[in-house]
């Protein structure tokens, strides 16, 4: 979702791709390490990581290969474009086309090609190049020059991305950016009244519903609070009293009936019994009501926890239930982390919430996927599942321990729901990786489940992408290696998209 209403993305990157060809000794081209430092500038001078969306293409095209359908939907659904002027991109016609759609399109919407004074088209240069030889479109642009030339008749180098130069011109770029796009979010906002997600009794303020903790979580519990209250959340909590046992579940019901989202957060010890009544506890009812509902619902329990060390029973059966998918045919989010994460989560959960409840408004169809991660991965996996929703892919998240084969009763049956599953290949061995894929495998065979395609998401850190070798002959196993940048780059989650919707119909 880009910055800028009515667009999917903020900046359109357009080079010649002979501008990124690495010199020997660069693992990287200029364009790709310029890309990288200009999303995290902007993502700094936002405050927030992918809150400008930007699409760039590293395919290489030749004279033998028609102009991509999707560079083409890419420049239609952008709001700014960034040319990266060289003689190549001068030379180049698949730039001449990029430039010639965009300024075409540009014209014809209600923005207009200037926002203020500003141009929608940004001249980034790489040499010194004459203005007689500019492309016309370009023409009323002063450009950002990312050259050395210190004459105007020297043609010059393009600055070098680690010199202090080069940082120079970013922070200029940068800010120019920051003025056009906050000039044209303001300018779309005045022209749109934004849509608003309505809330389970019909405002449009998000709900969370937090149930009754044990006395060893209400400090983190009162932090929950605070960090959501600031995001703009409302929340329903206080329950008990009632503390006797049916005034207790109806005043629960009717909170949950008005929340967008339960949370329950449980550690090894089951809170406080129900007055007149043993083995139930406050803690663990709430939960329990909550699964009979269709309310959405997040479980959470350290990441260190051990059912082994839990001495009730009845609680300690009910907990483990919980985690292997046991206690409901509703799905719900089981979450095993750190206290200090669990206010993100839930925040990253909610959005994911409001984004399903918009598509779902709008009728649009969404594309089922499975997504395996071990818990040390389970913060990337959940903002690799927001970007999946947002392109319209629901994900399922399953969050696994060190032994790669527990639960897999659990993987089985959420396998048998989805056609596309995603292993998130982060901080585990490789040995590990290998063993859960080879267990999912066993599963389709053993249970002939539907499930046509294998993805590995290599995340940080570093991985090769021959670490994965699984002998089988039944499904092709895709390799997505986003192992080498911890922001999620757009042109690998732009190919991973493709490939996840591509026979999805």
């Amino acid at each position: 979702m880009a910055l800028i209403p009515g667009y999917e993305y903020d900046i359109f990157i357009s080079y010649a791709h002979v501008d990124n060809l690495a010199f020997p000794g660069q693992l990287e081209g200029w364009i790709k390490q310029f890309y990288q430092n200009l999303n995290v500038m902007l993502a700094k001078r936002f405050g927030r990581m992918d809150m400008v969306k930007i699409w760039w293409d590293s395919k290489k095209l030749d004279g033998s290969v028609l102009f991509d359908d999707s560079i083409e939907e890419g420049i239609k659904k952008s709001a700014i474009m960034i040319c990266l002027n060289s003689p190549g991109y001068i030379q180049s016609p698949y730039c001449k086309q990029e430039l010639d759609i965009f300024y075409k399109k540009s014209q014809s919407e209600k923005a207009g090609l200037k926002i203020a004074n500003r141009s929608r088209i940004i001249n980034v240069l790489l040499n010194n190049i004459p203005f007689s030889q500019w492309p016309e479109e370009l023409a009323g642009t002063s450009g950002f020059p990312f050259h050395n030339s210190k004459e105007s008749e020297d043609f010059g180098n393009t600055l070098e991305i680690i010199s202090p130069e080069f940082m120079i011109e970013m922070q200029k770029l940068k800010e120019a950016l920051w003025n056009i796009l906050t000039d044209f979010q303001k300018n779309s906002n005045d022209a749109f009244e934004p849509e608003k997600i309505v809330s389970a009794d019909g405002s449009d303020v998000f709900k969370v519903y937090l149930a009754d903790v044990v006395d060893t979580l209400r400090t983190p519990r009162k932090r929950i609070v605070a960090e959501l209250e600031k995001e703009g959340c409302q929340i329903l909590d206080g329950i008990p009293p009632p503390y006797e046992e049916a005034a207790h579940e109806k005043t629960t019901k009717d909170a949950i009936a008005k929340s967008d989202l339960a949370v329950h957060l449980l550690d090894q010890y089951p809170g406080r019994e129900i007055d007149g009544l043993s083995d139930i506890w406050y803690p663990q009812k709430q939960a329990e009501i909550c699964l009979n509902t269709d309310k959405s619902q997040m479980i959470w329990v350290p990441q260190d926890l051990n059912s082994d060390e839990i001495e009730e029973e009845n609680y300690k059966t009910f907990l483990n239930e919980v985690e292997a998918g046991k206690v409901s045919k509703k799905g719900y989010e089981f979450i095993r982390s750190s206290k200090c994460t669990i206010a993100k989560e839930i925040i990253d959960f909610a959005e994911q919430l409001k984004i399903k409840k918009a598509q779902e408004k709008h009728d649009i169809k969404t594309l089922s996927v499975l997504l395996d991660t071990h818990l040390n991965d389970q913060m990337y996996a959940l903002n690799l599942s927001k970007t999946l929703l947002e392109n319209q892919i629901q994900p399922f998240i399953n969050p696994q321990e060190d032994d790669p084969r527990k639960n897999i009763n659990m993987l089985g049956d959420r396998m048998s729901q989805v056609r596309k599953l995603i292993f998130l290949y982060g901080n585990v061995s490789k040995e590990w990786m290998t063993e859960r894929m080879s267990a999912a495998l066993q599963l389709v065979i053993t249970n002939n489940y539907p499930i046509d395609d294998f993805f590995v998401y290599m995340a940080p850190p570093h991985k090769e992408a021959t670490d994965i070798v699984l002998k089988q002959r039944f499904l092709k196993i895709n390799i997505v290696d986003s192992s080498n940048s911890k922001i999620m780059e757009g042109d690998v989650i732009q190919k991973f998209l493709t490939s996840l919707k591509a026979g999805a119909a």
